[in-house]
Parts: C-alpha cells; sequence; structure tokens
C-alpha cells in the first residue's frame, strides 16, 4: 500500500482540535498542496484497486496526519518536522523504483538509480544527525549526574545530620499518623468497605496476598444482594476504580455488593501482559467466598472490565465452569485475536499459548461497550497500533462480529445483524437473544466510550429490562 505524508502547518486552522480525526476533504488538500506528486499514485491506485482501495489510501494518509500532530504535541515541532521528511523520503522513494522499473533504457535508469542513492544518503546523514544530537544530551545528562554526586560527597556529612534530625523528629507524627490509619482501616471494615486478601503463587512472586475491596450498602432488611465484580484497565487500580464507579453509578452501589479486584503490576494477564499472575483463579476464589455469605445472592454475579480489565472478562468467559456468573460487561474490549482465532474459542493456557479449544458455558449474558473511533482497539478489528502481544501488535476481532459469536454461542441461530435494533442518542444498539447479548456501538467516541454506559443504561441490562 502506498504511504502517504500530510503536512500540518499552514493548515491548522482546518481543525478544531488536535484529537479531532481529518475529514477527506482536509486530507486532500493537504496531499494537493505539499506533495502533489502524492496525487498522481492517489489516482493510480484508485484506478488499479478501486474505490477501497482509494479509501484505504486516504484514511492511511489521516493517520499520518494524526500521527504527526501527536508528534508536534509531545515532542516539538522540530520532531514533527523530522518526522514529515521521512514520510516524504519514503514516498519519492517508492515513485522512483516504479519509475526504475517501468524505464526501457538504461540511462535512465542510471538516473533514476542516482536519485534513490541520493535518497538514501539523506537518510544516513539524518540518522548520524540524529545519533549526535542524541549523544551530546547524553553527555550533557551524565556531566549534571557527575555534579550531583561531587555535591552529595562534599556535603554527606550535613546530609546525614539533617536526615537524622528529621526521622528523629517526626517519630511520634508518624506514630500517631499510622494510629490514625488503623483507626479508620477499622471504622472501613465496619462499614463494610474492607480490604481482603486472597493469596496465590505464579512464577513472579510465591504466596502473594492479592487485595480486593467489598463495599456492602447498609440494607434494613437483610436482603440478600447481587454481586458486581469491577476490573481496572491496565495501569489503574482498584481503589481509583472504586472512586470512579461509586460516584458514577450510585444507585448501582446501594443496589449490589460492589467488589474491586487489584491487578498485579497494575495489569491483568492477557496474552502479553505484565503481570503472569492467573487471574481467572484469582476471581473465582473472589466468588467462591462470596456465594458463601448469607447476604449474597450466590447465582447472580456480574463481571464488569475495562479495557485490559474487559479482556479479562472476556477470558473468564471463555474459560470459567463456576455457576454463580449471570452477566459478563466488556467496555471498550471486545475478544482479542488470542481469545477466538477465526473458528474457536481458546483458553489462555498455563505459558499464554491460547492452543487449547474452549467451550463457554451457555445461558449466560453479555453486553460490549466499543467506540468507533477507538485509536487502542479498532472498532472493525485487526491489529492495535499501541497493545503489544507476541509477534508484534495484538489483534482485535470487529466489535460487531465478536458479539455475534457471543450471541452464536448462547444460543442464537438468525443472521448477523446489519443493523442496530435501537438508537440511544449517539449509541446504535445491537441486541440478541432478548437482550441477552447486546452490543453498544458508541458513535464519535475512542476508548472513553465507557463514558457512554449512563446508569440507566447499566440497570437496563442487569435488570433484563
Amino acid at each position: 500500500m502506498i504511504a502517504f505524508v500530510v503536512v500540518f502547518s499552514a493548515f491548522g486552522s482546518l481543525l478544531h482540535a488536535e484529537e479531532e480525526r481529518p475529514t477527506v476533504e482536509h486530507v486532500l488538500d493537504f496531499l494537493k498542496e505539499k506533495m502533489p506528486e502524492s496525487m498522481d499514485l492517489l489516482e493510480r491506485v484508485k484506478e488499479e484497486e478501486g474505490e477501497e482501495g482509494y479509501a484505504e489510501v486516504v484514511e492511511s494518509a489521516a493517520d499520518l496526519l494524526m500521527e504527526y500532530l501527536e508528534i508536534k504535541r509531545e515532542e516539538g515541532a522540530e520532531a514533527a518536522e523530522n518526522f514529515l521528511d521521512e514520510e516524504r523520503t519514503g514516498v519519492r522513494m517508492e515513485s522512483l523504483v516504479e519509475a526504475w522499473h517501468e524505464a526501457d533504457d538504461e540511462a535512465g535508469k542510471r538516473e533514476i538509480r542516482k536519485e534513490i542513492g541520493k535518497l538514501i544518503g539523506a537518510q544516513i546523514d539524518r540518522e548520524i544527525e540524529y545519533g549526535h544530537r542524541e549523544l551530546e544530551k547524553l553527555k550533557g545528562e551524565v556531566e549534571e549526574i557527575e555534579e550531583e554526586l561531587a555535591e552529595m560527597k562534599e556535603s554527606r556529612e550535613g546530609i546525614i545530620a539533617e536526615e537524622l534530625r528529621e526521622i528523629l523528629s517526626d517519630e511520634e507524627e508518624r506514630e500517631g499518623e499510622e494510629q490514625e490509619e488503623e483507626e479508620e482501616q477499622e471504622e472501613e471494615e465496619e462499614e463494610g468497605d474492607g480490604e481482603d486478601t486472597i493469596k496465590q503463587s505464579w512464577s513472579q512472586e510465591k504466596n502473594y496476598a492479592r487485595p480486593y475491596w467489598v463495599n456492602i450498602p447498609a440494607l434494613d432488611d437483610g436482603e440478600a444482594l447481587p454481586v458486581i465484580i469491577f476490573l481496572h484497565g491496565n495501569g489503574g487500580n482498584a481503589r481509583g476504580l472504586q472512586r470512579m464507579i461509586l460516584n458514577r453509578y450510585p444507585k448501582v452501589a446501594s443496589q449490589s455488593i460492589t467488589v474491586f479486584p487489584e491487578g498485579y503490576r497494575e495489569s491483568w494477564n492477557i496474552v502479553s501482559e505484565r503481570s503472569k499472575a492467573d487471574d481467572r483463579a484469582f476471581v473465582e476464589a473472589i466468588i467462591r467466598e462470596l456465594a458463601e455469605r448469607d447476604d449474597v445472592k450466590e447465582n447472580d454475579f456480574t463481571i464488569m472490565g475495562i479495557s485490559n480489565g474487559a479482556a479479562l472478562v472476556n477470558q473468564i468467559a471463555i474459560e470459567t465452569k463456576l455457576p454463580n456468573i449471570k452477566n459478563y460487561i466488556s467496555a471498550v474490549s471486545p475478544l482479542n485475536g488470542f481469545q477466538y482465532d477465526g473458528k474457536n474459542f481458546k483458553s489462555r493456557g498455563e505459558e499464554n499459548n491460547y492452543e487449547e479449544v474452549a467451550k463457554p458455558l451457555v445461558g449466560k449474558r453479555l453486553l460490549n461497550i466499543s467506540g468507533t473511533n477507538d485509536p487502542l482497539v479498532p472498532y472493525r478489528g485487526g491489529p492495535s497500533k499501541a497493545i503489544p502481544a507476541k509477534g508484534g501488535k495484538l489483534p482485535f476481532v470487529d466489535a460487531e462480529e465478536s458479539i455475534f459469536l457471543w450471541a452464536k454461542q448462547m444460543g442464537y441461530g438468525g443472521k448477523k445483524l446489519s443493523e442496530p435494533s435501537k438508537v440511544n442518542g449517539k449509541i446504535d444498539i445491537f441486541s440478541y437473544l432478548d437482550g441477552d447479548v447486546v452490543h453498544f456501538k458508541v458513535n464519535e467516541h475512542g476508548h472513553n466510550a465507557t463514558q457512554a454506559l449512563s446508569q440507566e443504561l447499566l440497570l437496563e441490562f442487569l435488570k433484563g429490562e
């Protein structure tokens, strides 16, 4: 596929914000103004590959513009311009190579060969210049470290004296703070907002106490309640998600016991994440413990996850044999290409090899939420641009195909829905099996599509209305 570069400098007014995706008209304006030769290539693609190929190339050009904007914002104008130079070189190189193959005489081939050599030389020169700049930065950092070490050496005795004064003077204050923390923890436990742990051992840890937090609403009649387990995303944590959920869904929290497990190293073990723990066993152990309580409806558990947490929700739905789980909610992560290989659901396996065919339990209810503009998890499937996996980037199943696969697993025998069952604002709702298997297509949203899941919509799904 032909690569295109898009230059932003003279056209900032065309986009209201750097986060917005450029329209086809904007992309073509950039190409015409800054790379007119690319228009010939674009027309050639249109002739050879048709409208579909043409649209794909325009999308690639839009991606390059967005990448340029991101580099400019994060690394500065110089880095962004260097990026554009490299992309221009790529387009020019492809054009020259094609011309070389089409040239009939040797003299013409020699001239083209010289031009290609110049482009390669310019690229090497840029890399050498970049290397020199990085080397100078490193030299400056080394000098700063040497100066700091020299200052520490000269001030060693003074630093020791100052640390001693601070440690000894603050000892009583710290003891008081520790006592206050212990009292607060006791109060939380009395109120049903306490920390519990499940001990596990795996390659990274031995007999490791994995924490989770449980919130129990105050009810007068001692009624048994459903349980919702919330799984945070990669880089998140249980307490942060707990604050968000309790603020966003207070009515849900008042009608259910809510649980917030903590992923090891702020991640859940899916394909190539930092954690290598058995997270399904962790969640299942929590469910077994809670199901023994008198105030819990033992067969009314829901698991909801966001991003990496949603990937774990999918994996649990694929593998678990526990009968207690009624609902699965995956936010901004449909099935990935390891969990479903095009023919079968797959178990993770001890070495994350995803080789064993799995048979998910039937009769379960599932809800998936995905954003059409998600830059991390492509709505239409394919490899992520950022999430790593074995051999490259993590591939995903098309979001609408993913929910159709789940519907078939749960007993649906009809055709895949090509149009939404109903529309709620920016959400196209695809509903199978009388609302037991549902997909929310959140238009104009990216990896933040969970924000579209209002408390009313969440309650509607949980109650099966």
